[in-house]
């Protein structure tokens, strides 16, 4: 019984880890459109929110602890690079 659990633990972080993985070279696809900055930013967020999901639904308290910290400042660190990316006028060059 514990072998399945593990055996299912290990699928998610794979599958969690392979989301993250095809979305940053998805992401390198993108030329240097202006404000594309700000299409990136919400692609990585909403990848790394489902995969901040699956890890609340292992099951283990300290996993759960840590990615519903990870998904409370995700968005926080998000907003605030895109804000700072705005605010600055740091030109189209992303």
């Amino acid at each position: 019984m514990n072998t399945d659990i593990t055996i299912i633990t290990a699928i998610i972080f794979f599958v969690s880890g392979a989301l993250l993985l095809v979305a940053s070279f998805a992401l390198l696809r993108f030329q240097k459109i202006p404000h594309m900055l700000y299409a990136r930013l919400h692609i990585l967020g909403v990848v790394d929110a489902a995969c901040i999901l699956l890890l609340v639904f292992l099951g283990k308290p300290i996993i759960a602890l840590v990615a519903v910290l990870y998904f409370i400042l995700t968005p926080v660190a998000v907003h605030s690079i895109a804000k700072s990316h705005y605010d600055g006028g740091a030109g189209d060059d992303y």
